[in-house]
């Protein structure tokens, strides 16, 4: 009876586990002309199926899509002077840290690199707590900052995607355990008819 008990649960250990490679994408919709100053944007990929204890995450990307531009013309003359020009400054945990953007066209930027999971590295840490406050492996999120040095600047939506590789969780089959069930009621009348006996 140990015997069967043992291979029972060695059938259910031996269930295959299969892959899947997806994109999840969390997607601000902002549709204005930015105002002058600090804009800060938080993504949470949670919403949108995340989930840490199966998804790796192999490709990080960042769009912003500046489809519209309201344009007074370039002075390239005081190329310093960054209110004659459609100039941002982005700020990112994640991606090269600060980037100047001088003289914006219509059109997407994006950036996208390669990514190996760590959920020990923290992208942001809180100064007074020490605790860790940004984790894209392990919680999800991530924060991106635009500053806007004029106010020329259209933003239609800012897209925050990572590429995962998803491991599913191995759920037996209905016909296994349809025929463990089977087996333990023929085990347990065994036990009743030799009770009897």
């Amino acid at each position: 009876m140990t015997m069967l008990r043992n291979a029972g649960l060695a059938l259910l250990c031996v269930l295959p586990l299969s892959s899947q490679a997806l994109i999840i994408s969390d997607v601000i919709s902002v549709n204005k002309t930015l105002e002058l100053g600090w804009h800060s944007y938080d993504f949470d990929l949670t919403k949108h199926g995340y989930n840490h204890l199966t998804d790796s995450i192999k490709y990080v990307e960042l769009s912003y899509d500046f489809s519209k531009m309201v344009d007074e013309g370039d002075d390239f003359s005081d190329f310093d002077n960054y209110d004659t020009l459609e100039s941002i400054q982005r700020n990112s945990y994640i991606f090269d840290g600060r980037i100047i953007y001088h003289d914006i066209n219509p059109g997407i930027i994006k950036d996208r690199f390669g990514w190996t999971k760590d959920e020990s590295f923290c992208q942001k840490e809180n100064f007074d707590t020490g605790e860790c406050e940004l984790n894209l492996d392990l919680n999800g999120v991530a924060r991106e900052s635009l500053a806007v040095y004029n106010g020329n600047i259209f933003l239609t939506d800012e897209t925050f995607s990572v590429d995962v590789d998803r491991i599913d969780v191995p759920e037996p089959s209905p016909f296994i355990l349809f025929g463990l069930g089977l087996l333990a009621m023929c085990l347990a009348r065994g036990r009743i008819v030799l009770a009897k006996k």
